[in-house]
């Protein structure tokens, strides 16, 4: 294994030093060797302001160029660096750079609000802007030599929402970053012709695949900005035009190039591999995928959780090979393993749902600054007790299906009561997607008072065909055909489109304030609700 992902950057520089790097769609590329020299620089303009190893580097920058050479700046340095969503509102981004104790912040000119807030959280910290109009620039090369980190250190810390409403900072070392990039490039046959898509904001852990995947093979990364992630049309437009051959995004970002850009019609000759995330992608939606895309395309469902990155992967049948209701999540990662166990972590008998619970390679150091949220996260490694591995407890619910492969069944804090009953959220949800016409579906709980007071009822959102006044009866039908009477929601909304995080996964914040609201006061969808919104604290 190399001795970190830094590594990866400096072999590739020095076996093929002019190859194409990374760049944006339609621009001359940076080469190996010009991100080495470029990420060099900034590595030493942190190192003269007192940045050393086992630091913390924030980033607040757009998908760019600059945004890469700044994540390969801050690792040079032997820190970690600290991605923040420039849609945070400015007290959450000053909060976050409180809690990791940030010790320099690369920036946009873009994001002054919250800059300023963050300096004013952090007096002194020193700012280097790299992207916008005012941008610094950086030392052309290094000043002094440079630290070189090790699988034990750090590599980055991703926020995700807490439920106490604080961020939770997500520690991943270099090793376990390797872990997954190394299985990934190896069960992806990355190689130096590929050009990967970067499409996810890089806080989110979909982004490690591309950042790190492309440089371990020595492939080129097209950067995807926020402008062309907002528009499908552009999107699949860049698919098309940089020729890329392996595609890795949220599901909404494929079923919106399929229902609005004429996908079908784009000529992808070089596409051979698309990867998915995040959440769960409709059986029927992802049968249209495939029906889009060149024949021998291969598509894979890869799923895990931040703190996991990717434990399981599923490849995709043959198009008209499978009528399966529901995705699988699939098996074991070869380097990760996994155990499904009850309420009091015993393993269940097969077939049986419980919690799933992961070992392996890829699994997080812990929270930041958080040891009891660590602590209640991970359980002693009782499949093998004579090693001192940890569990980690995912809190998806799934089940082992006779071929092996797992079944998802929802997350155990989407179990609700209504009525004294226990409703899982997610069956529901699966049901109604289930419904011909139905494109996207999401059940909320919501607080109402009541003949005996306060009640829980569930409300559902539909996207697809209507509404028309029949619609809504023949969902309430398909559910009663398909879920218990308790279990069908109180209410059944219609929406154009969903809202989305800014990581591109339904946002259920704004559903569940949607779903508060008299349904004439709510018919107007906010401003996040469009596939390019995003919502304060988001989880990725």
């Amino acid at each position: 294994m190399p001795a970190s992902l830094v590594s990866l950057l400096l072999r590739s520089a020095a076996d093929h030093p002019g190859r194409p790097a990374v760049g944006l769609p339609g621009e001359e590329p940076l080469t190996y060797s010009g991100l080495e020299r470029a990420s060099a620089g900034v590595a030493a303009w942190l190192a003269e302001r007192g940045v050393r190893r086992g630091d913390r580097v924030g980033l607040l920058l757009p998908k760019s160029v600059e945004a890469v050479v700044g994540v390969w700046g801050a690792l040079r340095t032997g820190a970690a660096y600290v991605p923040i969503d420039r849609a945070s509102p400015p007290q959450r981004a000053a909060l976050i750079a409180s809690n990791c104790g940030m010790s320099a912040l690369l920036a946009s000119t873009e994001a002054s609000a919250a800059v300023e807030a963050i300096r004013a959280a952090r007096p002194g910290l020193p700012v280097l802007l790299l992207h916008g109009a005012g941008a610094t620039g950086v030392p052309p090369s290094p000043v002094g030599p440079l630290p070189s980190p090790n699988v034990r250190d750090l590599a980055y810390v991703l926020y995700t929402s807490g439920s106490t409403g604080v961020p939770k900072g997500v520690m991943v070392s270099h090793g376990a970053a390797l872990s997954f990039v190394e299985w990934a490039a190896a069960r992806f046959e990355l190689r130096p012709a590929d050009v990967l898509s970067s499409h996810a904001p890089l806080h989110f852990d979909l982004s490690t695949f591309d950042l790190f995947g492309a440089t371990l093979a020595g492939a080129r990364l097209v950067v995807l900005d926020e402008e062309t992630v907002r528009f499908p049309m552009a999107s699949a437009e860049a698919l098309e035009t940089e020729r890329i051959s392996v595609w890795y995004s949220v599901p909404g970002a494929l079923r919106r190039m399929v229902r609005t850009a004429r996908l079908s019609d784009r000529k992808l000759p070089a596409l051979r591999t698309v990867l998915f995330a995040g959440e769960v992608y409709p059986a029927d939606e992802l049968r249209a995928l495939q029906l889009a895309l060149p024949p021998d395309t291969a598509l894979y469902n890869l799923y895990g959780p931040t703190e996991t990155n990717v434990c399981t992967y599923w490849r995709v049948p043959p198009a008209g090979t499978w009528t399966s209701p529901a995705v699988p999540i699939g098996i074991d990662c070869e380097n990760c393993e996994g155990v499904v166990v009850d309420p009091e972590l015993r393993p269940v008998p097969e077939g049986e749902a419980g919690e799933l619970l992961v070992r392996g390679g890829t699994l997080m150091e812990g929270y930041w600054g958080d040891a009891e949220a660590t602590a209640r996260s991970f359980v002693a490694d009782f499949l093998h007790p004579h090693l001192s591995d940890r569990l980690y407890r995912t809190g998806d619910i799934v089940r082992r299906q006779p071929d092996g492969t797992y079944a998802f069944h929802g997350r155990v804090d989407h179990m609700v009561k209504v009525r004294g009953y226990r409703v899982e959220l997610g069956e529901v949800e699966s049901a109604l997607l289930r419904a011909p016409g139905v494109a996207e579906a999401a059940v909320v709980a919501v607080e109402r008072d009541g003949p005996g007071g306060r009640e829980t009822e569930l409300v559902a959102f539909v996207s697809g065909e209507g509404p028309d006044p029949g619609r809504e009866r023949d969902l309430r039908r398909h559910l009663a055909a398909h879920v218990l009477k308790y279990m069908v929601p109180a209410e059944i909304r219609f929406l154009r489109e969903f809202p989305a995080t800014s990581s591109g996964k339904v946002d259920r914040q704004t559903l569940k304030a949607l779903a508060s609201c008299p349904e004439s006061a709510s018919s107007a969808a906010p401003a996040s609700q469009t596939p390019s919104g995003r919502s304060p604290g988001e989880t990725t």
